[in-house]
């Protein structure tokens, strides 16, 4: 048997929205585009998602921390690869730098399940950020499954 008949490549499809959801929800760690002027920037972070925002923290001082204030529009990629085969979704929107308590608390609550005291998040000294995503797109190979 020839490689190419051991191997066959089918070509990727197209993730219905529910699916993109669902894999967002499921995932931790992503690569966050960012784009100053004319220098592009990708960093990982651990996100967690639901209902269309992406969020994570981020320290006080940073190049990320400068180019999101700069230029808040953010590209934010997701992929997975396993014998199952393999899924990508990439989100566009806008990000947001808060220190307010309630967007730390929404942190918490996405990303650690967790309900914690005003004087836990009053303590913390990181940026709570949210994307707002605005446009997500998605592909996997025709063997993944959800």
């Amino acid at each position: 048997m020839s490689l190419t008949t051991q191997y066959k490549h089918e070509p990727p499809r197209a993730m219905t929205n529910d699916e993109m959801e669902r894999f967002l929800k499921k995932c931790s760690s992503a690569r966050l585009g960012l784009a100053f002027q004319n220098e592009p920037y990708v960093v990982p972070v651990s996100y967690g998602y639901d209902k269309g925002k992406a969020y994570f923290h981020s320290s006080k001082q940073g190049k990320k921390v400068d180019f999101i204030k700069r230029n808040s529009r953010v590209c934010f990629e997701v992929d997975e690869w396993e014998e199952k085969g393999w899924a990508s979704v990439i989100c566009y929107g806008t990000a947001t730098l808060s220190e307010d308590i309630e967007a730390r608390r929404e942190y918490y609550r996405v990303i650690r399940g967790q309900e914690p005291s005003d004087e836990q998040l009053g303590k913390w000294s990181s940026y709570s950020v949210v994307i707002q995503i605005e446009e997500m797109t998605g592909k996997c190979s025709p063997d993944y499954s959800f």
